[in-house]
């Protein structure tokens, strides 16, 4: 706001008014004529002046002189700094949920915490980043789980929701990657991680550093003579693996169990 014009019997301008805009925490501001950050906004409370408001002109006393003892003008206020700024906004989650489109996360979600997001035999169903509260157990906070929409081959170049919401993932501190195994192939069974772990790769290397744990969902829709075992030993040949059915709960316990654990082990390690 600008500031406003000095006025007569001795008052000074009012100074431009302040524009309070509250954002939530895990805010990042951008100008958006150089792209520079400008603050990284993670605690509650915190506060950035981006542009200051014009200051009030002066009064006719303060032109008051030995020579001119009641003056009858005074001085305009100043124009308030104008800005264009760009705000993008980080999730701020212990754990984050990330698979491809229809791999059941967010029912997994719902069945870990007590979520109340949208389900949809679909893909595509969250459009959204998705929060939910596991816990509290014994003497452990309780835990912030946050699943990002489901990430396609090149989503790290913008396609399918692509990286928009790929950059929730980087304040997470442990990552759940989901499979849907009534999708994947006995003789390729490792390929749907592999895709995740390109885009990964491709959007932000630091994010295959992160502690991780592999979600085998859906083991409910799998026909008899599917070869569960041995896809589960291929995997568990890198990975910590859990074959789970988010939709009959079967499995949940050891994966719940294994999320403490590996948080604990981050918790104390930071």
């Amino acid at each position: 706001e600008n500031g406003r014009r000095g006025q007569g019997q001795d008052r000074h301008g009012k100074n431009g008014a302040p524009v309070i805009v509250p954002v939530p925490s895990g805010t990042r501001v951008f100008d958006a004529d150089s792209g520079r950050l400008l603050a990284d906004l993670m605690t509650p409370g915190q506060r950035l002046v981006l542009a200051k408001g014009g200051r009030g002109g002066k009064g006719n006393a303060h032109f008051t002189s030995s020579r001119m003892r009641s003056p009858r003008f005074c001085q305009p206020g100043e124009p308030g700094r104008e800005r264009r700024i760009h705000l993008e906004l980080q999730i701020l989650a212990d754990v984050g949920l990330m698979g491809a489109p229809n791999a059941g996360k967010t029912t997994l979600l719902k069945a870990l915490t007590a979520s109340k997001a949208r389900v949809g035999a679909f893909p595509f169903t969250t459009l959204t980043p998705q929060l939910g509260v596991m816990g509290p157990e014994a003497d452990r906070e309780p835990l912030i789980l946050a699943e990002i929409p489901g990430l396609i081959t090149g989503a790290h170049l913008g396609k399918g929701l692509g990286h928009q919401f790929l950059r929730h993932l980087t304040r997470t501190r442990l990552l759940i990657q989901v499979i849907d195994l009534s999708f994947v192939d006995p003789a390729a069974p490792l390929a749907p991680l592999a895709m995740l772990e390109e885009e990964m790769r491709n959007f932000d290397p630091s994010l295959l550093d992160k502690p991780r744990l592999v979600a085998l969902n859906k083991i409910d829709a799998l026909a008899a003579e599917y070869p569960l075992e041995a896809v589960v030993q291929e995997y568990e040949k890198k990975w910590r693996v859990f074959a789970v059915s988010a939709m009959t709960g079967a499995g949940l316990s050891p994966l719940r169990q294994a999320i403490w654990e590996v948080f604990c082990k981050v918790g104390e390690s930071m």
